[in-house]
């Protein structure tokens, strides 16, 4: 699968860059992070996906804690959905602003497998396999 890279700069609190690395043209585009705070690094990855020609362009998250701007950023048009897990409830959104473009997993069944293996001495690294 080909990969894509934004750059990103965090320093005193303000996120900066723009280098984009990857092919996108005509293609569906994941972003992947480990959480989205108040979105704006999904955001401006969203938007440079789409001005390099993303056909669809999907956020995937561990954690979605939802601050500030972030009922802005979910329902932004250049996200056709997002996806986090059920790791912070997404109480912070509004449901009307975000519609039906967040979706979020349930980790329980997951950290339960993850659990019984631990205790019986099984493997974990096939928890990782899709």
């Amino acid at each position: 699968m080909p990969s894509a890279f934004v750059e990103k700069h965090r320093s005193g609190g303000v996120v900066t860059g723009g280098a984009f690395a990857g092919e996108v043209r005509d293609r569906i585009a994941l972003i992947v992070d480990d959480l989205i705070s108040s979105g704006g690094t999904i955001r401006r990855a969203a938007h440079a996906c789409r001005e390099l020609g993303a056909r669809e362009v999907h956020a995937l998250a561990t954690h979605g804690l939802f601050v500030d701007d972030a009922n802005e950023v979910v329902a932004d048009d250049a996200l056709e959905q997002v996806v986090v897990t059920d790791s912070v409830p997404p109480f912070r959104l509004d449901p009307a602003r975000v519609g039906d473009k967040l979706v979020v997993l349930g980790s329980a069944p997951l950290f339960a497998e993850a659990i019984r293996r631990i205790d019986q001495g099984g493997p974990l690294t096939d928890l990782l396999e899709v």
